[in-house]
């Protein structure tokens, strides 16, 4: 009679076990509210489906776009370390931070890069300096464009900033 309760615990742990190593331990917490990258800000081009801009503009817009003026200083929503300074096409030069619980942010259409991250720093502050808004890729003004990226999909940034539409 004894040796069912013991089957039963050894099922529940090997049961936990099993639980346990087939979990995703790289799945990444949603951030909850952020630091805004350019102030002033508003939103102009929102996450989503899209009417198309012009004739290099995109229908699916992975991201949000924040106006900015040109030479303003863009900064990390959230403490992180830098995973990627390039020039991709369309979005042109960006820097992609990974964020502690492991969701990414990506910062696009830059004018330059800050010095310190230019010369291979790669930890950087909540609110530190990445670089300055400019016009690379495709634009049609100056302006910030943001991706917020969770388990690999990109996600509408706008919840997690205190932030709405330009002119409304």
């Amino acid at each position: 009679m004894r040796a069912a309760p013991v089957r039963l615990v050894l099922q529940g742990a090997l049961a936990a076990v099993l639980i346990a190593l087939t979990a995703s331990p790289a799945a990444a917490q949603a951030p909850g509210e952020l630091l805004l990258p350019v102030t002033p800000a508003c939103i102009s081009s929102s996450f989503g489906a899209r009417p198309a801009g012009g004739p290099r503009a995109s229908r699916v817009h992975n991201g949000m776009d924040l106006p900015a003026p040109a030479g303003a200083w863009v900064r990390a929503v959230g403490a992180g370390q830098v995973v990627g300074i390039r020039r991709l096409g369309a979005r042109g030069l960006e820097v992609e931070l990974r964020h502690p619980n492991g969701w990414r942010t990506v910062y696009a259409h830059l004018g330059s890069v800050a010095p310190a991250l230019a010369t291979g720093r790669r930890a950087v502050a909540a609110g530190e300096a990445l670089g300055r808004v400019g016009r690379t890729g495709v634009t049609y003004g100056t302006h910030l464009h943001l991706e917020l990226v969770i388990d690999g999909a990109r996600v509408d940034p706008a919840p997690h900033f205190r932030v709405g539409r330009c002119g409304g």
